[in-house]
């Protein structure tokens, strides 16, 4: 914002992101990083291995073989999903085209599944976005374009703009994506005017309900 840049920013929900993991898919990926053949074999054993059931209402189902999916809860499950998703930050990176700060690539965010895309313009949003299905469809992994959002902050000399940003397009996975003024990430509230006041008066709110309880 500082260098009169635009910033196209896509919050995206990944549907069931853990649970979608393939196996094949992860494992070829470690064994591409150089990691020990005998502990490739016991992580290995445990997930083929992996036999779950299901309980509701005090009822259990039988056994039945996990084919995908990373265990939830699971010490090991966070790491490995960051190796699966670490092939798509890294074709990004590639791709040049989001944003940037200094010399230091901004335009991928990951934390766990809760995912970022930030660009400096539409254009390079949607080729970030196009990479993202690639992705998507190759790694079995789904993006939920109800769930998902666009937002677009935009510096002083181009505010001009903003009625022009709900005619926008934004689409992931053959839909589009709602362009919204604010949204809730990581616990936070981001605002597309850069102000802190929504976020402020939601927690200053959580306090007053819980205090009232």
């Amino acid at each position: 914002m500082d260098n009169k840049s635009s910033v196209y920013c896509a919050f995206f929900d990944a549907t069931k992101a853990f649970d979608r993991v393939n196996y094949c898919k992860l494992f070829r990926l470690l064994v591409r990083r150089n990691l020990p053949p005998l502990l490739l074999r016991v992580m290995l054993n445990f997930y083929i291995s992996n036999f779950v059931r299901v309980s509701w209402s005090g009822y259990f189902s039988e056994y039945f073989l996990a084919k995908n999916g990373m265990k939830q809860g699971g010490v090991l499950s966070p790491v490995l999903f960051c190796v699966y998703l670490d092939e798509l930050l890294h074709t990004l990176l590639a791709a040049k085209v989001g944003c940037y700060v200094g010399d230091l690539f901004v335009g991928a965010l990951a934390y766990a599944d809760d995912l970022v895309l930030t660009a400096p313009s539409a254009t390079a949003l949607r080729k970030m976005l196009a990479i993202w299905d690639v992705y998507g469809s190759e790694y079995s992994m789904n993006f939920n374009a109800a769930k998902s959002k666009c937002m677009v902050v935009l510096p002083s000399c181009r505010r001009y703009l903003a009625p022009l940003l709900s005619k926008s397009v934004f689409n992931i996975g053959g839909s589009s994506m709602e362009i919204v003024s604010s949204y809730c990430h990581l616990g936070h509230i981001i605002s597309s005017s850069l102000s802190d006041e929504q976020d402020i008066m939601s927690r200053r709110n959580r306090v007053m309900l819980s205090s009232v309880r």
